[in-house]
């Protein structure tokens, strides 16, 4: 088990991540802790942004495995085993998730068909809200086999059960085994 964990590791060398807000930036930092890839690329529509993010990051690579961290436009980014798409509006107040699906549809037609082109052989993971959708959203748009494009699913919700199990029972939530399925949404269970 390790070793595969190891080889997965080594095979993913150059990963982008498209969205650098809470869970971008987030992500970025876990994969630059973990050494999860040997070139780390950020983009954000706001560009101050990533550059922001960047020189924060920057003073992480001194404690990591990683070789490099950079910031490019969306055209400059292929290449890549592995894209993570954070990229997409905020659900307003009142605002239902099917309308928050338009808003997102709408900002990854800006930019999936030309990454999708750029990074042929990537897989690309959706964690962009509703995550169901959107990463059916993307899958269309990229034309890319459907295995190369997946989403986050259920899995912040596990781990969120997982934690509330873990205070509730005074216990680590490393030692809770309980999965949330379905939806991302009203009807996982």
């Amino acid at each position: 088990m390790k070793e595969s964990v190891e080889r997965s590791r080594q095979s993913i060398k150059r990963t982008a991540i498209i969205g650098v807000g809470a869970v971008g930036s987030t992500t970025a930092y876990a994969m630059l802790q973990a050494g999860s890839a040997r070139e780390l690329i950020l983009n954000d529509y706001d560009r101050r942004r990533a550059e922001g993010e960047y020189m924060d990051l920057q003073h992480c690579l001194p404690f990591t495995q990683h070789s490099a961290l950079t910031v490019r436009d969306t055209d400059e980014i292929e290449n890549c085993d592995l894209v993570i798409v954070t990229a997409g509006a905020g659900q307003k107040p009142g605002e239902s998730r099917l309308e928050l699906v338009k808003r997102n549809a709408g900002i990854f037609a800006a930019f999936f068909p030309l990454l999708a082109r750029n990074n042929p052989n990537a897989i690309f993971l959706i964690i962009t809200n509703p995550v169901d959708i959107m990463t059916r959203v993307a899958l269309k748009l990229s034309g890319l086999p459907a295995q190369q494009v997946i989403g986050s699913g259920t899995v912040l919700d596990t781990a969120r059960f997982r934690t509330l199990i873990s205070l509730h029972c005074r216990i680590l939530p490393r030692h809770v085994h309980a999965l949330v399925i379905g939806e991302h949404g009203d009807s996982e269970v």
